[in-house]
């Protein structure tokens, strides 16, 4: 068989391996931004998906525990703003790929992760959304456009905004995704440690 016939075999089976999946909430007009806890649309936010410890979400005291009970899928996007025509607030798009014949999470339920850092170990507002599922087998090219009917385990749609302009015009009022404020460690579990390191020091 000649090189050339070799390439254009290549080039017929080449997507059938391997997958693509699009979570965004940047759909023009209908899309519903990401805000902080006091109603600002998120610029320079991190947006991300993957799998997480829902069991682990109930404890979480910083953004490194929500670092650690969420395992990433492909890169992660930020989440800003967008130009021209339609200019949007607090959007993200988040594009991965894989080989979902032998992924792990192939069939698994999606999660999506936001938060108000560069990253999630810096973020002190976070929201995490089950967005559908990965897809089962190949090829595929699956997108999301998450709104308020996602089930939200972090975060709420408590709050109404104008995400922008269309065409210069300002869009009216839409639901928000807001962030929910990750909970600091308790004052009284921080008194409890400083008298063990007193009874500690005593003991020395």
């Amino acid at each position: 068989m000649k090189l050339k016939h070799i390439a254009v075999s290549l080039a017929l089976i080449g997507p059938a391996f391997g997958g693509s999946v699009q979570v965004t909430n940047n759909t023009g007009t209908t899309s519903q931004s990401v805000v902080d806890n006091a109603g600002n649309p998120v610029s320079g936010g991190y947006a991300a998906i993957g799998t997480v410890d829902e069991g682990a979400l109930a404890t979480l005291s910083s953004g490194s525990d929500l670092e650690d009970a969420f395992t990433i899928f492909g890169d992660a996007a930020t989440i800003g703003s967008t130009a021209g025509l339609i200019a949007l607030n607090g959007v993200y798009n988040v594009q991965v790929s894989g080989d979902f014949n032998t992924d792990a999470r192939a069939g698994a339920p999606i999660y999506l992760v936001l938060g108000n850092g560069a990253d999630l170990a810096s973020s002190t507002e976070a929201a995490i959304l089950q967005v559908g599922n990965f897809p089962a087998s190949e090829p595929a090219v699956l997108v999301v456009d998450v709104d308020n009917t996602s089930n939200v385990l972090w975060g709420d749609y408590s709050r109404s905004i104008s995400p922008g302009t269309s065409f210069g015009q300002p869009i009216g009022a839409q639901p928000a995704l807001a962030l929910q404020g990750i909970p600091e460690p308790s004052s009284s579990l921080l008194i409890g440690l400083a008298g063990l390191t007193l009874l500690i020091r005593r003991k020395r």
